[in-house]
Formats: C-alpha cells, structure tokens, sequence
C-alpha cells in the first residue's frame, strides 16, 4: 500500500503552504486528478497520494522561490486568500439561489396573476389561450380566472 499524506503532511513535505495546495486542488481540477494524485478516506479526508506529492513538487518548481521575490510571493498569497473567499462566498450566494428560486418564483406568478402589469397581462392571456387550444385546461392553475380585455367575450 502507498503512502497517504494529508494536507498538512504535504504541506511540510514539498514546501508549499497549505491554503495554496487547497487553493490549487480547487483551481486546477483537470491537473489534479482523484484516485491518482488525491483521494478520500470515508470521512471525505483528502489526503495525497505519492503521485500528488511528485505533482506538486514539479508545481512548486515553476513557481518562484520564497527568497527570489517576497513582493512575488505576497501578491500570490494575497491572490490566493482572495480566491479562497470567492469560492466560499459563490458557493454560498449559488446554495442560496437555488434554495430561492422555487418561492421567489411562485411569488412572481401569482402576481402576475392577481396584480399584473399590461404587459404580464398579455403573456398570461396569450399562454392561456395557448393552453385552452391545446386541450391543456386542466394545468392551468386552479384558481385562475382569465380576465378577458375588452373585446374578449366574443371570442
């Protein structure tokens, strides 16, 4: 069996810090593959297998080192910490969104139904009659009573 190392294992063996290898596995997807160069225990630990410590060893060689340019390497910390919070904060504002969307969206409808604006007013009378020519009565919403315009009730 291979070598397993957590992050902070990997960290203290190739010299690189532990939130730019977090920040490298999240950015690089297609360079880090699971099951070749990361895998997870059963508790969804990532740890780095032998392959991965290679993988980031030749990473950290194209990078510049800490005592070439610190200026280099604040900037990348910097850039590193800040793409740290905008996936954390777009995952969250993402979870959000989707966990809105449906009563946001139902709230919408019925006022477009009870108070609609002229022009929500014809795209809600234009989809019903589409529906009622298509047969389709028995979707439409149960307490929807169509408003005719003046002209309708002829028709």
């Amino acid at each position: 069996m291979q070598n397993l190392y957590t992050t902070p294992d990997a960290a203290r063996e190739t010299g690189i810090p532990e939130s730019t290898i977090r920040s490298w596995l999240r950015r690089h997807p297609e360079v880090f593959q699971f099951d070749v160069h990361v895998v997870s225990d059963e508790h969804g630990v990532k740890l780095w297998t032998e392959a991965g410590i290679a993988l980031l060893h030749s990473r950290r060689a194209t990078k510049p080192a800490p005592d070439d340019d610190a200026e280099i390497d604040a900037e990348s910390d910097a850039s590193d910490l800040l793409e740290s919070l905008l996936e954390r904060d777009s995952q969250q504002l993402a979870e959000q969104y989707w966990r809105l969307l449906a009563g946001r969206t139902v709230q919408r409808i019925k006022q477009m139904r009870d108070n609609p604006t002229p022009e929500q007013r014809q795209i809600v009378q234009t989809s019903v009659r589409a529906a009622l020519n298509a047969g389709t009565e028995h979707l439409l919403l149960p307490t929807y009573q169509p408003m005719l315009l003046e002209g309708d009730e002829g028709e």
